[in-house]
């Protein structure tokens, strides 16, 4: 069970990435967009953290640190101001 819970928390990562790698990303709203990166990197971060107490072994460890980057790069690029612009979310 805890295999499959895992493919969830590796399809929201694959998920995200077809979002910013197919240019999807930057075409919608900015708050929506803060919001999906948020979802899937806060419930991939859950389901690794989950799965690690199941099943200690390393593609816990690997979805935890892929949903970690998900989130630095969602605050940095939607909630950090740069150069006196306001931050992304709010324009």
């Amino acid at each position: 069970m805890a295999y499959n819970f895992l493919k969830v928390g590796v399809g929201l990562q694959v998920l995200f990435f077809i979002l910013f790698f197919g240019a999807i990303l930057p075409k919608i709203n900015n708050v929506l967009g803060a919001i999906i990166c948020l979802f899937v990197g806060l419930l991939s971060l859950f389901i690794g953290i989950r799965s690690f107490k199941q099943q200690k072994s390393i593609l816990p460890i690997v979805v935890i640190i892929i949903s970690v980057l998900i989130l630095i790069f969602t605050i940095f690029a939607y909630f950090l101001g740069e150069a006196g612009y306001p931050p992304l979310i709010l324009q």
